[in-house]
């Protein structure tokens, strides 16, 4: 939306819901869509400028469930963003449904927006399994106070993000085109942040950091951010594509009560049940039953590769290792790399994951992760004795003592060999373009604190 030079502006003109709470100085900046009002956080160690909901797209509810994100329509006053935004409906760590189908919505955290020279800008994607989010507690100050923009974005996860029938009703990867809507908006915007457009870093953690991997990859996201930093998981790690979305959807339904068989009518079904249930629901079949049969890292919903569909923009149509050897992909210096014992998150997401050691000396063939396990019985006790004979070295038992390379084996299986991989495949195909591997080993002063460890 295009407006005068003189346009007045008032605070009268605040779009709000029960008023503007916040004692902090009110701060006003124009978006292409309308002008927003954030706010001046003044602390000890520096000043941030806060726009903590800013819309990017339309709510992706009713008929727009599932679909592609849908432009937002301009706004005539000024709109109110100094209140958080509605997370996206989700899990939390304790398995509680929260959050909002109503969940687009971009946060900027910028520590000048009138620099004398634009600011690099961090784009933050998170998630775990693709339905976890925990972003409420991470804080940008660390970053502002290093000169840099911070923005992130809510995104559709789960089934509201990742349902596909591969049809246009349901094409998959809603969520991740909500990302790519949001990094447009950075690129029309972000100046008036007093950030530089042509300088975004997209970075993540976790199944954040397979779709930022993913983003090097797809034909939407080109020229829309210039470095990746790609943190413990890629696009090849074997939990980060679906298979088989269809039947994940349709057995999804099945758990809802809808009797359809019909996949376009399933669909049309679950546009009219509650968000709230959909989740709850969701949660039931991903750890009363999926998880029983599939690795602990896994999830049903993720992203999947799409049919193509005139008039409707596709993610990828090819396989992320497919699409790597190519050599067709966004080329942008990453950085990319892992803790070192990546699979310790384990003591948090499975309670008493090691109690049961003992199965493993009963039966070697059970070390072997289930991923692997559709080999024959034979062939599973001798990959079992291979990985006991490699990590266990010197111990005739698996005992409690050896949590440790237990935790070990699962982070090079898990995490290490498919980030080795991806480092391996870009260095040879693009040569060209830095890549920076690390291996995080110290935790020091960053060690998570034990008021953050509410798993």
């Amino acid at each position: 939306m295009d407006f005068e030079s003189d346009t007045k502006l008032n605070e009268d003109q605040i779009i709000q819901e029960g008023g503007m709470e916040s004692k902090h100085e009110k701060c006003i900046v124009q978006t292409q869509n309308g002008w927003i009002c954030g706010y001046i956080d003044k602390r000890d160690e520096g000043t941030y400028y806060k726009f903590k909901s800013i819309p990017y797209a339309e709510p992706p509810v009713g008929n727009l469930r599932f679909m592609p994100p849908k432009c937002l329509k301009p706004w005539k006053n000024i709109l109110d963003c100094t209140k958080d935004a509605p997370l996206p409906l989700s899990l939390f760590v304790n398995l509680d449904v929260f959050g909002s189908e109503d969940c687009l919505y971009i946060e900027v955290s910028s520590p000048n927006i009138k620099p004398d020279e634009p600011l690099p800008v961090m784009f933050w994607i998170g998630s775990c399994n693709f339905v976890f989010y925990i972003d409420s507690i991470l804080d940008p100050t660390h970053l502002n106070n290093q000169g840099i923009v911070f923005v992130r974005c809510g995104f559709r996860l789960g089934p509201f993000g990742f349902l596909s029938i591969n049809d246009f009703s349901a094409p998959g990867n809603v969520g991740l085109k909500d990302i790519i809507l949001a990094l447009k908006w950075v690129q029309a915007n972000i100046s008036n942040f007093g950030g530089d457009p042509n300088n975004v870093t997209a970075f993540g953690s976790g199944t954040g950091g397979t779709i930022v991997h993913l983003m090097t990859l797809s034909p939407l996201a080109v020229g829309l951010f210039h470095k990746a930093i790609v943190q413990s998981s890629s696009a090849l790690n074997g939990w980060s594509l679906a298979k088989n979305p269809v039947e994940t959807a349709m057995t999804l339904a099945k758990h809802l009560g809808i009797k359809k068989t019909d996949k376009f009518e399933v669909v049309e079904e679950m546009r009219k049940l509650s968000g709230y249930n959909i989740m709850k629901t969701y949660c039931t079949f991903f750890f009363d039953k999926y998880r029983v049969e599939n690795d602990v890292f896994d999830s049903p919903f993720k992203p999947s590769i799409e049919n193509e569909f005139e008039g409707q923009p596709t993610f990828i149509s090819k396989s992320p290792a497919k699409i790597l050897n190519s050599g067709k992909f966004n080329k942008v210096p990453m950085m990319i790399g892992t803790n070192n014992v990546e699979a310790k998150v384990l003591q948090y997401i499975k309670e008493d994951f090691y109690k049961d050691y003992n199965k493993y000396n009963e039966d070697v063939k059970h070390l072997v992760p289930k991923s692997l396990a559709s080999v024959n019985s034979d062939s599973l006790r001798k990959i079992g004795q291979q990985i006991l004979s490699f990590y266990f070295v010197g111990v005739e038992k698996v005992n409690e003592q050896t949590q440790k390379q237990y935790l070990q084996f699962l982070t090079d299986y898990y995490f290490h060999y498919y980030l080795d991989k991806t480092i391996r495949i870009h260095s040879k195909v693009s040569p060209e373009c830095p890549i920076y591997y690390y291996v995080l080993n110290y935790a020091g002063e960053w060690l998570v604190p034990k008021e953050l460890e509410f798993f």
